[in-house]
C-alpha cells in the first residue's frame, strides 16, 4: 500500500512539473518581450502543380502556403510539405481530423517533406532592445520524389526605427545574429550612457567625501 501511495505521488509530481514548465516557457518576464519569427517562400510561385502545407506540433494542422509571410504559435515546431494539386484534390485534406492529417503528411508516398524544421519565436530579448522581429525568407530548391529540398537564405531584422537589416545564412542549422548597424540610439543611451553616468556620479561622490575629511 505504501509503494502505490508513493507511487501516485510521483506520478501527480511528474504531471506537476511537465505542465509547470510548458506554462512557464509561454510566460515572458517583465522588462522582456518575445520576438517571433515569420517565414516567406521566395520561389513557390515556380512550382504551381504543388499545394504546400505548413504542418506543426502543436499547431497549425494543416494551413495552406502561398508567398505571403506566415508566421505561427511561438512554441510551435513547424515543417513544409508538397502535395500533388491531384492528389490534395482527392484526398480532401480539409475534411480530415489532426491524427488523419499527420499520417497523411508523413507517411503517404505521394507526398515531398522537407528535413527542415522551422520554429516559431527567435527568443525573448531585453524589453529596450529596439529588435521587432525577425523574417527568415527561404528557397525552394527542388522536388524530386518524395524529398522536398528547401533551404534559409536570409533573415531579415525590423527595427523599431523601422530600419531592416538583411543577413544571409551561412549555415543552416545555425540563425545569424542581428548586425549591431540595428541598435539604436535609445538601446546605446540605456546599456551604455547611463551605466557610465552613474559610475561617474559614485566615483565624484567618493572623491568629494575624501576631499572633505
Amino acid at each position: 500500500m505504501q509503494i502505490s501511495y508513493l507511487s501516485r505521488i510521483l506520478i501527480f509530481l511528474i504531471i506537476l512539473v511537465s505542465i509547470t514548465g510548458t506554462s512557464s516557457a509561454d510566460v515572458i518576464n517583465p522588462g522582456e518581450k518575445n520576438i517571433p519569427f515569420s517565414y516567406q517562400l521566395s520561389n513557390i510561385q515556380n512550382y504551381p502543380g504543388y499545394v504546400f502545407i505548413l504542418h506543426g506540433t502543436p499547431n497549425p494542422s494543416v494551413e495552406i502556403l502561398n508567398s505571403s509571410e506566415f508566421s505561427f504559435y511561438k512554441l510551435s515546431t513547424c515543417s513544409i510539405y508538397a502535395v500533388p494539386v491531384a492528389v490534395f484534390n482527392q484526398m480532401q485534406i480539409n475534411e480530415m481530423n489532426d491524427t488523419q492529417v499527420s499520417e497523411f503528411l508523413t507517411s503517404d508516398t505521394r507526398v515531398a517533406r522537407s528535413a527542415l524544421e522551422l520554429e516559431g519565436s527567435y527568443g525573448v530579448v531585453n524589453e529596450a532592445n529596439p529588435l521587432q522581429s525577425a523574417l527568415i525568407i527561404l528557397n525552394i530548391k527542388s522536388i524530386q520524389g518524395n524529398n522536398l529540398d528547401i533551404q534559409k537564405e536570409k533573415v531579415i531584422y525590423s527595427y523599431t526605427s523601422g530600419q531592416k537589416v538583411e543577413v544571409p545564412f551561412q549555415s543552416q542549422n545555425q540563425t545569424p545574429e542581428p548586425a549591431i548597424s540595428g541598435q539604436s540610439w535609445d538601446s546605446y543611451v540605456y546599456f551604455i550612457a547611463l551605466p557610465i553616468i552613474a559610475l561617474a556620479l559614485i566615483l565624484f561622490i567618493i572623491i568629494r567625501r575624501r576631499s572633505t575629511n
